[in-house]
């Protein structure tokens, strides 16, 4: 990864450049007590948590299909197919924990996170890093399952427009349809927007009328999004093992 200079330029310059995209659509203050939980400071713990998702699953999409061959080679001789998987996470996770750390702290930096102390952002820095973590897995799994690069290429919009409709920051989760509402539980993004909106100071029994359709979602206990955040990195790092099983 070192040597491949290009692909370490994407790895490390998108997220600089969403973290400047960011900060240049929100204005500072958004959580000031004067605007209290305005649309904008929505939104920006909406995005801030689909940013997450969108590394995790776009550093993973592509490390498996390209390798294909030589995985098969070395499965023949010998190679651990979990091993191989995990070597994948190790690696990537320090970079995504990077990631989620200078995209904490330079919103912070230009005020468009509130300042709630350091309890607050490291709870704020473990959910992005559980939800990257999830989402790796899905891209790992995603790139298991492709027969090409072109076909994991294919599959990021698929896989990210479900998280964008569904996470409940568009259409709250109490006003979707049924289907939709059952849709919502298996979003990875949804759990991380609500977590996150439950550690920043957005509050739905303050009065402010932009707050009012989360109150179900703001009020919860962030133990319940970590819980489903690592189960579902669980879940997904496990399917990927095994369809890679499958296919060697």
């Amino acid at each position: 990864m070192v040597r491949n200079r290009l692909t370490l330029a994407v790895l490390l310059g998108s997220p600089a450049l969403i973290t400047a995209m960011m900060a240049m659509l929100f204005r500072p203050g958004a959580f000031d007590a004067q605007s209290g939980g305005s649309v904008s400071a929505t939104q920006l713990v909406f995005w801030l948590a689909f940013a997450g998702f969108f590394f995790g699953l776009t550093y993973g999409l592509l490390q498996i299909v390209g390798e294909m061959a030589v995985f098969r080679r070395e499965r023949f001789a010998g190679l651990s197919v979990s091993a191989y998987v995990l070597a994948k996470v190790t690696v990537l996770t320090p970079v995504l924990a990077l990631v989620a750390g200078v995209l904490l702290g330079v919103l912070r930096l230009l005020d468009r996170l509130p300042a709630v102390g350091w309890g607050t952002y490291a709870a704020l820095f473990f959910t992005l890093l559980l939800e990257s973590i999830a989402a790796l897995g899905l891209g790992l799994l995603a790139s298991a399952a492709v027969a090409d690069a072109a076909q994991a290429t294919l599959a990021l919009p698929m896989l990210c427009f479900p998280q964008v409709l569904f996470a409940g920051a568009i259409v709250p989760v109490t006003q979707m349809a049924l289907v939709g509402r059952f849709i919502s539980y298996g979003m990875t993004n949804r759990w991380a927007f609500e977590t996150l909106g439950q550690l920043l100071p957005l509050d739905p029994s303050s009065g402010d009328p932009a707050l009012a359709p989360f109150a179900s979602a703001f009020n919860g206990s962030a133990l319940t999004g970590w819980l489903i955040l690592a189960a579902t990195a669980v879940l997904f790092i496990g399917a990927t093992v095994a369809v890679l099983r499958r296919r060697s």
